[in-house]
C-alpha cells in the first residue's frame, strides 16, 4: 500500500499530484465536470496550467470539481498524505494525531478527514455465504459521581449508548448501521436482514436474540447459544464451518478499539460516517492497494 513515503517519492509536487488524479478521473480521455462534454482544451496560460475549458458550455474548470477535494485550499499533496494515513490505521486515526503529523489545525483536518469518509461509500452489494449477524452497543459509560442526579434518567441498568447492527462474510465484507433502541424488533432486524444479506446462497448465524426468530421463514439460519458455548460444531460443520459468532464480535471489537483508542467520543450525528470508514477499510482489508481505491472513489463526482 501506499504509504506516506511513497506519496513523497511519487508525487512531490502540485503539478505531479493533479496530472495523476486526471490520469484516475478521466484516463487518456478528459471531459467537462459541468456537461460532460469531451470538447475541452487546457488553458494555456502557465498561471493557470490546471485548469481545463469546455468549448460547449464554456465553463472552466480542473479535475478537483464535484469530487471531495473541490473548493479545498490545502494543496493535494496533504489530503494524499492524510488519505495515506488514514488507510494504514487499522483502528483509525484520531484529528488530533493527523494534524500533528501534518502540521495543520485540527478543525481542519477534522474537517477533511470527513471528507475522505463521505467517499468511502459501500458498493451496494449484498452479503453471501457463510454470513454472521449481531448487534451492539457503542458510547460512552455515564459517569458516576456522589450525586445520583448524574445517573442516566430511567433508572439502573438504562444505557445511553446507541444500538449498531452488522454483518460480516467469513473472511470477507462486513456492513454496519446505528439504529435507534426502539428499531430492535422482530420486524426491524428481518429488514436489516434483507438489507445487508442476499436471501439465496447464503446461510446466516446470530445468536439467540428473540428478533431473529422470523429469519428462518426466507433464509437458513443457525443460531448459536452463548450461554453453553461461543463455537458448536455439528455434522455440517465440515461443509459450512462451525456455527459461531466470532468475526462479527472481532469486528465490533475493532470498532470499540477505534472509538476508545483513537477517537474517544463521536457523536450520534456523525456515527455512521466513521462507521462507513470502519467498515470499508475492514472489507479492504486484503486490498494491497487500499489508497488507489480511494482515490478513485474521491473522484467520483457524487461525493462532493
Amino acid at each position: 500500500m501506499t504509504g506516506i513515503t511513497g506519496v513523497y517519492k511519487r508525487w512531490p509536487t502540485r503539478e505531479a499530484c493533479i496530472r495523476h488524479l486526471e490520469s484516475v478521473r478521466w484516463g487518456e480521455s478528459p471531459i467537462c465536470a459541468y456537461c460532460g462534454s469531451a470538447h475541452v482544451a487546457r488553458h494555456r496560460e502557465l498561471t493557470r496550467e490546471d485548469r481545463w475549458q469546455c468549448w460547449d458550455c464554456r465553463k472552466s474548470f480542473s479535475v478537483t470539481v464535484g469530487t471531495i477535494f473541490h473548493q479545498s485550499h490545502i494543496d493535494l499533496q496533504r489530503w494524499f498524505l492524510l488519505i495515506s494515513l488514514m488507510m494504514a490505521a487499522k483502528k483509525g486515526l484520531s484529528s488530533l494525531q493527523a494534524s500533528r503529523d501534518l502540521e495543520m489545525r485540527q478543525k481542519t483536518v477534522w474537517s477533511m478527514m470527513h471528507r475522505v469518509r463521505k467517499a468511502l461509500v459501500d458498493d451496494g452489494g449484498l452479503l453471501a455465504g457463510i454470513v454472521e449477524m449481531d448487534e451492539t452497543y457503542i458510547g460512552g459509560k455515564p459517569r458516576k459521581a456522589n450525586r445520583r442526579k448524574d445517573d442516566p434518567p430511567g433508572g439502573q441498568g438504562v444505557t445511553t449508548k446507541v444500538p449498531v447492527v452488522g454483518a460480516i462474510e467469513r473472511c470477507g465484507r462486513v456492513k454496519a448501521k446505528a439504529v435507534t433502541k426502539a428499531e430492535l424488533t422482530g420486524q426491524d432486524m428481518e429488514g436489516y436482514v434483507r438489507e445487508m444479506v442476499a436471501s439465496r446462497d447464503t446461510i446466516l448465524t446470530t445468536d439467540q436474540h428473540p428478533s431473529y426468530g422470523g429469519v428462518n421463514k426466507f433464509m437458513a439460519h443457525r443460531t448459536i447459544n452463548h450461554s453453553i458455548s461461543y463455537s458448536e460444531r455439528d455434522l455440517f460443520a465440515v461443509i459450512f464451518g462451525a456455527t459461531h459468532t466470532n468475526n462479527i464480535e472481532g469486528f465490533w471489537a475493532v470498532v470499540k478499539r477505534a472509538i476508545y483508542g483513537q477517537f474517544h467520543h463521536i457523536s450520534q450525528k456523525y456515527l455512521d460516517l466513521y462507521l462507513d470508514e470502519l467498515t470499508w477499510r475492514y472489507s479492504e482489508r486484503k486490498n494491497p492497494d487500499r489508497f488507489a481505491s480511494v482515490l478513485h472513489l474521491a473522484v467520483k463526482p457524487q461525493c462532493a
